[in-house]
């Protein structure tokens, strides 16, 4: 009797090896992906490349500089002519500025006495306004406005991918933790059969027990060992998928070690009913998804505008003043100041129509397409929510029965002790012990990674909101 006590005590002290603390904390692989994931690095180019868009739109209200030389030397004028001008176009009202210098030197026919300047040349400068076509946007201030939008989008399109990719990877690790967990509950119970095999033996040797017993717990090892391989491998499995995140300085994939399994999960937080539709309200503001066709609306109605301005005439004002300078060589004023009106229309305005007629319809699939992501925004969040909430129980459900398996298993024990019971039936309720507790942790990763699909539909992490 004082060895089946001993026996008990091992196999109570075996089937709970002490956790280990610490480990490898979610914060620092979701870290290492902001860092070193090579498709966020590779979604984070998007912004350089709306960054050089950009630039090229800016590029268009550039100081523009030109400059020339003219002879004739074969005809009876001979001449020189040096020309210098520059030109800055203006956001505001279509505007440009215009200003330059000029020299012609030698004779000039009457007709071209234009070209004739004094001694030292002309200086000239001048402004142009459009009065009606291009005078709220142009196709410059268009590129430009678009592509500042461009660069909102591109933000957007990457905020979406990092969703997704830490979605993919708060899952990722959950599942390794969960391996783990069930590597460490197969490897307890195999060690706590192994450990009664030398008892066992012992005991039947001295007539305690029948041998089927020794056998029985001898098929119970082999069924143990089976199950801790294949949870071994699933450890592997699961720290190769991990190792993708979870990178070095490097950027180079680390695998995590067994050693840095976390003891458990972290406590599992139940989501109320009354935060539904405060969290639906929060994910039509922060998802991307939806924020970007917004944004893609507001490039399309640029174009539209620019549709329209193009439909009307084209009207431009430009004055222009004129000094000359040095010994009088020209009949004209030293001063001159010339003022322009000048008009244009073409009468079908054909492809001004056809930008319009293009840049609306387009607007209106964007405008439809945003109600329908909204609407799936919304399930999303509803489904995720009822999943996340769905899950909660159970994994609740599954600890009280855990519990209870336990409780059953050490009463079987004692029975076990008092030759009531017999292995068969110890082995029995060891097994639904685990089985139940496999249960338990597949119920409590559903859990986390339903919390994480509830992050993904709500646009932010649930700490934040």
């Amino acid at each position: 009797m004082k060895r089946l006590a001993l026996l008990v005590l091992l196999i109570a002290s075996a089937g709970s090896l002490p956790a280990q603390s610490g480990g490898l904390r979610l914060e620092d692989v979701l870290q290492s992906v902001t860092d070193q994931y090579p498709p966020l690095l590779a979604a984070l180019r998007d912004r350089v490349i709306a960054d050089g868009d950009l630039t090229i739109a800016e590029g268009k209200f550039d100081l523009n500089v030109k400059g020339g030389f003219e002879g004739d030397y074969l005809t009876y004028y001979r001449n020189d002519l040096y020309r210098l001008g520059v030109e800055q176009p203006l956001e505001f009202q279509g505007m440009s500025l215009q200003g330059g210098y000029g020299l012609g030197r030698g004779s000039f026919a009457t007709y071209d006495g234009k070209l004739q300047t004094d001694s030292a040349g002309e200086y000239k400068m001048g402004l142009k306004m459009p009065l009606l076509r291009d005078r709220g946007i142009d196709a410059r201030r268009a590129d430009l406005r678009k592509a500042w939008l461009g660069r909102r989008i591109a933000d957007l399109g990457v905020a979406q991918q990092r969703l997704a990719i830490i979605q993919l990877a708060t899952r990722r690790y959950y599942d390794w933790v969960a391996v783990g967990i069930r590597y460490r509950i197969t490897r307890e119970v195999l060690l706590a059969a192994e450990q009664r095999d030398k008892q066992l033996k012992e005991a039947a040797g001295l007539g305690q027990i029948p041998q089927i017993d020794v056998t029985d717990n001898q098929r119970a090892i082999l069924t143990r060992r089976a199950l801790w391989i294949e949870a071994q491998r699933g450890l592997e499995a699961a720290s190769i998928e991990l190792s993708l995140f979870w990178r070095n300085q490097k950027g180079e994939p680390v695998l995590p070690q067994p050693d840095q399994l976390p003891p458990s999960f972290p406590a599992a937080v139940e989501v109320g009913e009354n935060r539904l539709l405060e969290d639906i309200e929060r994910a039509l503001l922060l998802r991307p998804d939806a924020k970007r066709i917004e944004v893609q609306k507001g490039q399309l109605d640029i174009d539209r505008r620019l549709a329209r301005n193009q439909k009307l005439p084209g009207l431009d004002f430009s004055v222009n003043y004129t000094r000359e300078s040095g010994e009088r060589l020209v009949r004209r004023g030293t001063d001159e100041l010339a003022a322009t009106l000048t008009f244009d229309l073409p009468l079908q305005r054909r492809a001004a129509k056809g930008r319009e007629s293009v840049a609306t319809a387009k607007w209106e699939q964007l405008d439809l397409r945003e109600r329908f992501t909204r609407d799936q925004i919304v399930a999303e969040v509803r489904d995720a929510h009822s999943a996340l909430r769905a899950a909660y129980q159970k994994s609740k459900v599954l600890l009280e029965e855990l519990a209870v398996a336990r409780e059953l298993e050490a009463a079987e024990r004692v029975r076990f002790e008092l030759g009531e019971g017999t292995l068969f039936l110890v082995n029995l309720r060891e097994q639904a012990t685990f089985d139940t507790a496999l249960r338990e942790v597949a119920a409590t990763n559903e859990y986390f990674r339903a919390r994480a699909q509830y992050e993904f539909a709500l646009g932010e992490k649930m700490e934040e909101n």
